[in-house]
């Protein structure tokens, strides 16, 4: 009697099989959501697909988990979401839905400053006066016309007046405090070598004193002052001819 063939062992497949092939099932599924994002022109359409994708993962409650009160502002759901509510159902989003709203004037009138700041001490005036002294020549000649001669950046001189002696000097505080930005403009040309048009005179009045005390609230001699600022414009970009050379006389 002839002996039965033994029968070849079944193949068995490692466990490891399995999980492998879910990881590669959910990683095509991944890829294929990142194709299909990337063919999505209207944020609309985005917003639909991210609501269903919060709510399949819980973000907006369920058995078990907390419900999201708040929001990532700078998050790119919120962000579209944002751009969606916005320009409604548009393919292209990247526009500008607000343009300036035109002005009465079609030109500007204002030429940008932009920072200054100061350039040496203040100088100080007696009260009434705006006679410069040895102490504020002295300045003017040493720590201020060195840092500016030569430049072409505009310098406004902006004086200032207060207190009750300059009341009665038999000017306002605004002709007083110019008169004062004047002299030490004057000055800056004629001993400090510095170019007359780069200077601009500039009257504060009593508009920013450094210090109220004193008697009577006259404050010290440092509000009776003059300063002189550097900005960051050249004579040329708001002049094309600042010295008048075309003028004809």
């Amino acid at each position: 009697m002839g002996k039965k063939k033994k029968e070849a062992p079944k193949a068995e497949i490692p466990e490891w099989v399995l999980t492998f092939g879910d990881m590669m099932s959910l990683l095509l599924c991944f890829f294929i959501l990142l194709a299909a994002f990337s063919e999505i022109k209207k944020p609309r359409e985005y917003k639909e697909i991210i609501d269903s994708i919060n709510e399949a993962m819980g973000a907006s409650g369920g058995l078990g988990l907390a419900k999201l009160l708040e929001e990532v502002d700078n998050s790119m759901v919120s962000y579209e979401d944002s751009r969606a509510k916005r320009d409604g159902n548009k393919k292209n989003t990247n526009e500008n839905t607000n343009p300036s709203v035109p002005g009465q004037e079609s030109k500007t009138t204002v030429v940008q400053e932009g920072a200054r700041h100061a350039i040496g001490a203040s100088i100080e005036f007696e009260p009434g006066s705006w006679e410069l002294s040895k102490r504020s020549q002295d300045i003017i000649r040493d720590q201020i016309a060195p840092k500016i001669r030569g430049l072409s950046y505009i310098c406004p001189v902006v004086g200032h007046s207060w207190g009750t002696e300059d009341k009665k000097s038999g000017y306002g505080f605004d002709e007083l405090a110019y008169k004062r930005a004047q002299v030490v403009k004057d000055f800056l040309v004629r001993e400090g070598g510095v170019e007359p048009a780069i200077l601009r005179v500039e009257s504060a009045g009593t508009s920013e004193p450094v210090e109220i005390g004193g008697s009577g609230g006259q404050g010290g001699d440092s509000n009776r002052r003059v300063q002189v600022f550097q900005t960051g414009r050249t004579v040329d970009q708001t002049h094309p001819d600042p010295n008048f050379t075309g003028a004809g006389g």
